[in-house]
């Protein structure tokens, strides 16, 4: 499905998204270690507290059980928990400052502080950022840190570098925060965090969803794991220039493909141009050459020709390489050879070609069923077709024979055009007689006179 995604203030949506509800703030009557603290919460028998030294600058933060004792060294901050985890941010001074992971109950560390943004686990995953060369890019992992799916990133060259983009986050709030990149008055992220309506039109939907954000597109599936970030300029949901399980995608002035069930790019963004899949392969234009690929990506017809059509029932393909046409079939053998100045798709087993501005048929074998004596020709889209040959035209069968079915669209212009001709002159003719005797008339009425 595709879905026009809502207008919304980046920046306030993901830091001030709605937090679970585990933690209880409650009195410090019975806890006097508490006043030690300017601010704290409490998941059952844990706490985490906060010393504050100067607000939103400088401050501490520590797991502690119900005595107060501390679980785990000063961090930066910690967050809520939820499955049984809590995001952290590694203390300045840390190998890993201003790092993000995740700690237990216990105050065991469960993910290392290595992502540079994350958010609290739901259904037992969450998203991380992480620094990718010049790029930052996105995972997503399970309760033990480990990779559910890595983004692609590396196909998105040109968006999501690191140099322009803001890490942000809350006053105080570490664990409230985000990577932005901003594109005139709007804010793009990575991550996305949808409304519950949203989130259950995406669950619903048969396989990939489709979403888009200001102009650019993004692809997740149903599991809510954003398989391609909102960075594409045009997707092809009808399957008009896709299919075989593969649905063309655009980013910049290059194509690829992904995989429709899933998500998955399939292909690298290096195509400029695309037919429609035949018989399960896919022609693709690379350098200025057409070549095929499977729905696998797998080049099967190597990048060599100038021209291409669709494979058809045949297994036959028109190709051409220097002016030069013939076809190849599925396995990229040549089976009619490159030597005719055009020839076209088979159809009911005739391809139409041409010689020396003559056209022809050939059958599958190469052998010409029909000699080049035609001036026009049109393909064999039909068991009969058309074509024209000194002036006249001719309804043609697949076995070559003729049927006279008027003059050429050229003998019958000429015909118009000497019709014209012949009424401008006799539409002259009359009226210099009618000129002419007008005047006439005019001086023998002025002789009277």
């Amino acid at each position: 499905m595709f879905q026009s995604a809502f207008r919304y203030f980046i920046f306030l949506i993901i830091l001030l998204h709605v937090q679970p509800a585990a933690a209880q703030p409650g009195p410090a009557d019975n806890k006097p270690w508490l006043k030690d603290y300017q601010e704290h919460r409490q998941y059952g028998n844990v706490f985490v507290v906060k010393k504050i030294t100067v607000k939103c600058e400088k401050y501490e933060t520590w797991l502690v059980d119900q005595q107060g004792k501390k679980l785990t060294p000063a961090f930066k901050d910690i967050g809520d928990f939820a499955d049984g985890l809590a995001e952290f941010v590694a203390m300045e001074g840390d190998p890993n400052a201003g790092q993000h992971g995740f700690i237990d109950m216990s105050g065991k560390v469960i993910v290392p502080p290595v992502y540079v943004s994350t958010d609290r686990f739901r259904n037992g995953k969450t998203w991380v950022i992480y620094r990718a060369g010049k790029q930052f890019g996105l995972s997503y992992i399970d309760t033990k840190g480990n990779t559910i799916y890595k983004m692609p990133i590396q196909y998105f060259k040109n968006d999501f570098l690191i140099s322009k983009a803001e890490v942000r986050h809350l006053c105080g709030k570490d664990t409230r925060e985000d990577v932005l990149w901003g594109k005139g008055r709007d804010f793009y992220i990575l991550n996305f965090n949808f409304s519950p309506f949203i989130e259950k039109e995406i669950k619903s939907s048969k396989y990939i969803y489709h979403f888009s954000y200001q102009g650019k597109f993004g692809i997740i599936d149903k599991n809510m794991i954003l398989k391609v970030p909102v960075a594409l300029d045009d997707i092809d949901p009808t399957y008009e220039f896709s299919g075989q399980g593969m649905e063309r995608v655009k980013y910049g002035d290059k194509f690829g493909y992904l995989n429709v069930f899933t998500g998955d790019m399939v292909t690298p963004f290096e195509y400029t141009d695309t037919r429609k899949p035949t018989n399960g392969l896919f022609w693709v234009k690379k350098n200025n050459r057409w070549g095929c690929i499977d729905k696998s990506g797998k080049t099967r017809i190597a990048f060599l020709y100038d021209e291409a059509t669709g494979f058809t029932k045949e297994d036959r393909s028109a190709v051409a390489i220097n002016g030069k046409f013939g076809h190849i079939d599925k396995s990229g053998k040549i089976r009619t050879p490159l030597k005719y100045d055009f020839a076209s798709y088979y159809n009911n087993g005739r391809s139409m070609v041409r010689i020396d501005d003559k056209y022809g048929y050939i059958d599958t074998t190469g052998k010409f069923i029909v000699e080049p004596i035609y001036d026009e020709a049109l393909p064999f889209d039909k068991p009969t077709t058309t074509v024209e040959r000194t002036w006249l035209r001719y309804k043609l069968d697949l076995k070559g024979n003729e049927e006279f079915n008027g003059f050429s669209y050229k003998l019958n212009a000429v015909f118009i055009l000497i019709g014209l001709l012949i009424f401008i002159r006799i539409n002259s003719f009359f009226f210099d007689r009618f000129r002419k005797a007008r005047a006439a008339k005019a001086a023998k009425k002025g002789t009277r006179v």
